[in-house]
């Protein structure tokens, strides 16, 4: 296993040299201008990623999902009742270029569920398939207008883009909701509580009770680490709201993930998964647990360790509060390290107004500050 992943990292360094050398070959053999062809690759840049969201959205949309925002770069197009209604300004993200905004019906049964595992399964892959229907017409157009900076902007594009969003992205997800449980329900259940309506008290009790049986079912191992972290950290969080006892397997998690460290985690987006946990954890340990060792053992897993986006960097603002290291509480008050995407979602900052409320109330209590 170990030998095919090296040479599978060994075939794609090969390939994106070769690739980059006919490119840089043809640049200089054909007499193409440099600048023509970066216009031509952000063009066709942001056409693929207009289509290839629209294309995640509408599938979802016409399979009984709502698709109630488009993210292109530094806009939001606002989408109600099956069409664009508005424009407005968005924070440009660092983990993606573009996003469609999907959400769940209710889900108070396991029919409705499978429902909209189908949903989603034909709204993931729609956008791959987008892109694989541009490129072939922009092969097509640049083949018959004889333009080599088309077929050389696409053919970057597809490698660069298309191609690693799907084997690191799409086509992870994907396959993902095949074969593992656990995430699919993870899914279903980030996708109903970031809904702008919130989320009804019957799909969050059904999603919770059927996370919470999957968790204790799944053996933790190499293969499901990275599913059984999420759900950990869902049901965890859910918790620390409730003020309820998390129980042992959710523990047992905690610690096989930090004792395994970052190494079972090799994707960029899995490590992201182990930071979310154990600043998670932390939180559980000193503000229900009142156990400041165990969260202070946790923080230093991740406190050497860069938090890329939005959910990660408050998260751990919240740890470094909790454990008296630093006084953040006007960021947190501030909403400023909060997923500008999320903003309106009635649920989720519901939860993350109390989350706040409870650290603070923690930190308080502690008199660190």
């Amino acid at each position: 296993d170990t030998m095919g992943k090296t040479l599978f990292k060994l075939f794609k360094l090969l390939l994106y040299t070769a690739v980059g050398a006919a490119i840089g070959l043809s640049i200089a053999f054909l007499d193409l201008s440099i600048f023509d062809l970066s216009v031509c690759f952000l063009v066709q840049l942001a056409v693929f990623v207009m289509v290839h969201e629209f294309a995640h959205g509408k599938v979802a949309e016409m399979n009984g999902l709502r698709f109630t925002k488009l993210y292109a770069g530094p806009i939001i197009v606002i989408r109600k009742d099956k069409k664009f209604v508005g424009i407005k300004k968005n924070k440009l993200q660092g983990t993606y270029l573009g996003r469609a905004n999907i959400e769940n019906g209710e889900i108070r049964s396991d029919l409705e569920f499978d429902r909209h595992v189908i949903a989603w399964k034909r709204a993931i892959s729609a956008g791959p398939k987008s892109d694989i229907v541009l490129s072939v017409l922009c092969l097509a157009a640049g083949i018959y207008f004889k333009n080599p900076i088309i077929i050389i902007s696409t053919i970057v594009l597809d490698l660069t883009m298309c191609i690693p969003s799907y084997f690191y992205g799409d086509g992870t997800h994907y396959k993902s909701m095949e074969r593992d449980d656990i995430f699919t329900v993870s899914v279903m259940y980030s996708n109903s509580i970031i809904g702008e309506d919130g989320i009804s008290p019957d799909t969050e009790k059904y999603l919770v009770s059927r996370l919470e049986n999957e968790l204790e079912k799944t053996e933790i191992n190499d293969d499901t680490i990275v599913s059984l972290s999420i759900a950990a950290r869902t049901l965890l969080f859910q918790k620390i709201l409730d003020g309820r006892y998390s129980g042992y397997r959710i523990e047992e998690i905690i610690w096989n993930v930090r004792d395994g460290n970052p190494a079972r985690f090799k994707k960029m987006t899995d490590r992201m998964y182990f930071r979310n946990l154990i600043n998670t954890a932390v939180l559980y340990y000193t503000c229900i647990e009142n156990d400041l060792k165990k969260a202070q053992i946790l923080f230093r897993s991740i406190k050497n360790t860069k938090h890329v986006n939005y959910v990660e960097k408050n998260d751990f603002l919240r740890s470094q509060y909790v454990l008296g290291m630093r006084d953040n509480k006007d960021r947190l008050l501030s909403h400023k390290y909060r997923n500008p995407i999320f903003n309106g979602c009635k649920s989720l900052e519901e939860a993350e107004d109390k989350m706040d409320e409870i650290v603070i109330e923690y930190v308080d209590k502690m008199g660190f500050y």
